[in-house]
């Protein structure tokens, strides 16, 4: 990978990094500090990845979390690919063997590559922690009844953090079950049953209703989260079924 990014103030250096507790096989996460205002046509030109259509801030982020991409794809597979855009889906095709995912929260970028031996799907989401204020207008939207009545049990700080963490579940999740079902999902058709704390650890989620006829209401998935650089990080991993 050239350092045209990092040379021009655009990318901070990458690291490569496990903030998670536990380690999961064949996989490998990648991120970085980006600066929007770095962002220009020139960059886009000398990767080779198409500008999308946008205003300056979703181009910087576009570009850094694919920056990203590339770079965990090298590490993981030793060839500098990138997720490629589908016609008619959100959601990035990952190159032959691999799945991933990809984020980006107030100027930081991150992805994480697994190898589809081990791996269906990955979901990986960064969030800027939610306002004590924001979170009170935000939580009816964002949580099922069953997390609400959780919600009212803490102060005001934790309810912020505890509804950062499960809005970014969430997003992890839509990111690691839409490429599989194909469906699309809201706030309120998963839950959050169990955080082991909101600092760093684990959570199950549980559908709340059908997205296809494998991934049936009532199915449990394990996340994981952590925090990188002020933002929460969350995690969905969906495992190739032997």
């Amino acid at each position: 990978m050239t350092q045209t990014g990092l040379s021009s103030g655009f990318l901070s250096h990458f690291q490569q990094h496990w903030p998670f507790p536990s380690p999961l096989p064949e996989c490998t996460l990648v991120s970085s500090c980006f600066n929007e205002k770095a962002v220009s046509e020139a960059l886009f030109t000398s990767y080779a990845i198409d500008a999308p259509q946008a205003a300056s801030k979703r181009q910087a982020e576009f570009l850094a979390s694919r920056l990203c991409a590339r770079e965990a794809l090298r590490l993981q597979t030793g060839q500098a690919s990138l997720p490629l855009p589908q016609a008619h889906s959100r959601a990035p095709r990952w190159p032959a063997n691999s799945c991933g995912s990809m984020s980006h929260s107030h100027a930081i970028c991150a992805a994480i590559v697994g190898n589809s031996k081990h791996w269906q799907s990955l979901g990986l989401d960064l969030e800027k922690p939610l306002s004590p204020v924001r979170a009170q207008r935000l939580a009816k939207t964002i949580l099922t009844p069953a997390e609400h009545q959780h919600y009212l049990t803490l102060d005001d700080e934790q309810r912020a953090l505890y509804l950062t963490l499960v809005f970014s579940f969430k997003e992890s999740l839509f990111k690691a079950l839409n490429p599989l079902t194909g469906t699309y999902f809201g706030f309120h058709d998963a839950q959050v049953l169990e955080l082991s704390s909101l600092d760093t650890g684990y959570a199950q989620l549980r559908l709340c209703k059908d997205l296809s006829a494998f991934w049936r209401d009532g199915e449990r998935l394990q996340g994981q989260f952590s925090h990188l650089h002020g933002s929460v990080m969350t995690l969905v991993s969906v495992a190739t079924a032997k």
